[in-house]
């Protein structure tokens, strides 16, 4: 009986011992997988307060010199604040709408019914299946031909709606009770107000998932912008930083400034939505 007591003690505590090591190397990896994602970063943001030749010289991660030269540079000599302000413009705007009309679209595929729903549905859904280069000239005809290439407008309209948004939050809205629909149905509401009383509220969290990947998209978007916009004050920030290449070929001090510039908005807009946003990836993509 003995034996058998100290036989179990000494097999609970080789597998006690095995858990730790396996969990000590899981978050061994975890830690080095962090630092290689995270060191790129850290490395930028110092490199920002360094004058190109400490930058080109020096492997030092901290600068000898801080200097705030490179920010006051970058902004004052190739217009990076009109082009900051340019991608503001289309960004807030095209993020509003992407996540108002994906809500009112997925509220009507997931809440009504109608002939072929479910047909018009995959359609909707196909339409992810095609590359953007297929509809790149069609689109800038079209653009052409209503009077907005190179206006900041051709960028915006053109954003307004989203597959990916729409089935996104057709998901979330399935979700909901239609006890709270039918609830304000009997009362007398109109079909608007059941939208923005109680669809909205209900899906905040999945719309700000959506908002953020959306931001990401219209603040990082290149390929577009640089079919529809010509001039130089129209240009946002994605130009202007391919911009830097021919304009500062050997400016590595300039380059690293403006990915710093361009990346902070992103990264507080995440940081600020953060939990909304893991919320809303674990509401929606679960769920069908």
């Amino acid at each position: 009986m003995a034996t058998t007591t100290a036989r179990s003690i000494r097999t609970k505590r080789q597998l006690r011992i095995g858990h730790i090591i396996g969990q000590s190397l899981i978050h061994a990896i975890l830690i080095v997988v962090s630092f290689t994602c995270v060191m790129p970063f850290v490395w930028l943001t110092f490199a920002t307060f360094k004058n190109y030749n400490e930058l080109v010289s020096s492997y030092a991660l901290l600068p000898k010199v801080w200097t705030l030269k490179n920010y006051a540079e970058i902004v004052t000599r190739i217009g990076f604040a009109t082009a900051f302000w340019n991608s503001t413009l289309v960004a807030v705007p095209v993020t509003f709408m992407t996540v108002l009309t994906s809500t009112a679209v997925g509220f009507v595929f997931a809440k009504y019914h109608f002939w072929k729903k479910e047909v018009f549905f995959l359609i909707i859904l196909s339409t992810m299946m095609v590359p953007f280069t297929v509809v790149i000239i069609p689109l800038f005809i079209t653009l052409k031909d209503i009077g907005l290439v190179n206006q900041l407008a051709g960028i915006i309209v053109t954003g307004f709606w989203s597959t990916f948004g729409i089935f996104m939050l057709r998901q979330s809205v399935e979700t909901i009770p239609n006890d709270y629909i039918d609830a304000g149905r009997i009362d007398g509401a109109s079909e608007m107000w059941i939208f923005r009383q109680v669809i909205i509220p209900l899906s905040l969290t999945p719309m700000s998932a959506l908002a953020v990947f959306t931001f990401l998209g219209s603040w990082d978007n290149f390929l577009w912008p640089s079919i529809v916009l010509k001039s130089e004050n129209k240009q946002t920030l994605p130009l202007i930083l391919a911009g830097l290449r021919n304009l500062f070929w050997f400016r590595y001090d300039l380059w690293a400034t403006g990915a710093m510039v361009t990346v902070v908005p992103v990264m507080l807009l995440f940081t600020i939505a953060q939990r909304q946003f893991v919320r809303g990836l674990a509401m929606t993509g679960l769920k069908g």
